[in-house]
């Protein structure tokens, strides 16, 4: 970008000390002259320069003449500087020559040191040379491997591999250590060997697992057993219910697979029997070794639930054992509950029957009318008479043994004297007279 030439106000007024120039005395052509001592006089001067007029640009007009000044001193000392008064083409051969010099000097130096770094890079890496690190690596390189192949050399014996294989021998080999532990752990005849151990435990385990099997068996078949005499007795119980309802007019209902009231899988009860007036008495049938009275379990509880299933007014439980514990007996009484013991002949079930319906046919009303000693006494009395029932039956049942027994000893005794007759009458005499002897003696 050009600039108008510039002329700065000021700078053609004379500052020389000097006397100015008398009237119509010019300038030199060049319009620069010189005073006295260091005065330069310069008239009518025009610069065309982007630099110098963005520095004017850039102050006020009032301090353009300084700043004009200050640039052609600071221009001035360049210029010196630089050297213009050799001239360029001396300068431009001056440093082109310092520059040769510089470059054969840099270059001279930069082959000295890398002649001197080869050198010492071979002085390190120089396989032929035994200081060098490389020919240090290699020999040490070389000595790890012949040692190294001296410790795994089987032939040696002193090397670790032969040391090894002696170890593992001596552990693993015929009649080693291995041999002979596994020889004593797996001999059978050795007492607390691992296999006579095992050997004892698995019999132990096979042991246990027969006798629970048989128990299971057993088990299962004493079940079995148990409910088809329990369905037997069932049978029994209703054949002796019907034949007390024949003669009391009540109504008697086998309703044991049956849901009652207290709901669809509730089965308790096995008997309903309906008295004449609408009162209803429920029976339990169980032929079992043992009964308990109390408890979630015991027979009262179940008859409680009996009777609310059955929705009876008396419960009885008719035992064909001697189940119940020792405090009750063959026959006892809790509340409208009755416990009796009865095997199948139908007396302490009629007895316990009509207990029930003497109780449900007193009145409420009347309850207070009631002596309770003279009932007291009679139960009592009625315990003791089915004990001594009982007993008398016990008792006329092993009688009714001992006759069978005598009555099979008679009769096996009966064939031992025909056989001794028919093997006497074959010796003695002939076959036809032995046969007539026979029956004659028979």
């Amino acid at each position: 970008m050009s600039h108008p030439p510039l002329t700065v106000a000021g700078m053609t007024t004379p500052e020389f000390s000097d006397p100015a120039p008398a009237a119509g005395a010019c300038l030199p052509p060049c319009g620069v002259a010189r005073g006295s001592g260091h005065q330069v006089r310069i008239a009518d001067l025009s610069v065309d320069d982007q630099v110098l007029a963005e520095l004017l640009d850039a102050q006020p007009a009032e301090a353009w003449p300084g700043l004009v000044r200050r640039a052609l001193t600071v221009g001035a000392a360049g210029l010196v500087d630089m050297g213009v008064g050799v001239g360029l083409r001396a300068l431009d051969e001056r440093v082109r020559a310092t520059l040769d010099a510089v470059a054969t000097e840099a270059h001279t130096r930069a082959r000295d040191t890398l002649d001197e770094a080869g050198r010492a890079l071979t002085a390190q890496f120089d396989p032929e040379m035994r200081s060098s690190l490389v020919a240090r690596a290699i020999a040490e390189f070389g000595a790890t491997h012949d040692r190294l192949l001296g410790e795994l050399d089987p032939s040696l014996s002193t090397s670790h591999t032969a040391r090894f294989i002696a170890a593992v021998t001596e552990l693993l080999g015929p009649g080693g250590r291995l041999a002979e532990t596994l020889t004593a752990a797996l001999d059978p005849d050795a007492d607390g060997s691992a296999l006579a151990r095992l050997g004892a435990s698995v019999d132990a385990r096979f042991q246990e697992l027969r006798d629970l099997i048989m128990h299971e068996s057993g088990r299962a078949a004493e079940a079995e057993r148990g409910t088809a005499k329990g369905g037997e007795f069932e049978e029994t119980v209703e054949l002796r219910l019907r034949e007390l309802a024949r003669g009391l007019g009540a109504v008697v209902e086998r309703v044991g697979r049956e849901p009652g009231a207290l709901g669809a899988d509730s089965v308790v009860g096995d008997f309903v029997v309906t008295f004449q007036g609408g009162a209803r008495l429920v029976v339990e049938a169980k032929n079992v070794a043992k009964l308990s009275l109390a408890g979630r379990n015991g027979i009262l509880g179940e008859l409680d639930r009996a009777a609310a299933n059955r929705q009876a007014d008396f419960a009885i439980c008719v035992s064909a054992q001697d189940a119940y514990p020792a405090e009750v007996g063959h026959f006892g009484v809790y509340g409208s509950r009755a416990l009796v013991v009865d095997g199948g002949d139908g007396v302490l079930l009629g007895v316990a029957v009509r207990w029930a319906r003497a109780v449900l046919a007193a009145a409420p009303a009347s309850a207070a009318e009631l002596d309770p000693g003279f009932i007291l006494e009679r139960l009592a009395r009625l315990k003791k008479l089915a004990q001594r029932f009982v007993t008398g039956r016990r008792t006329l049942s092993d009688v009714r043994s001992s006759v069978e027994r005598v009555r099979d000893d008679l009769d096996a005794m009966r064939c031992d004297l025909l056989e001794l007759v028919d093997d006497i009458g074959r010796e003695v005499a002939p076959t036809s007279q032995s046969s007539d002897a026979v029956a004659r003696v028979a």
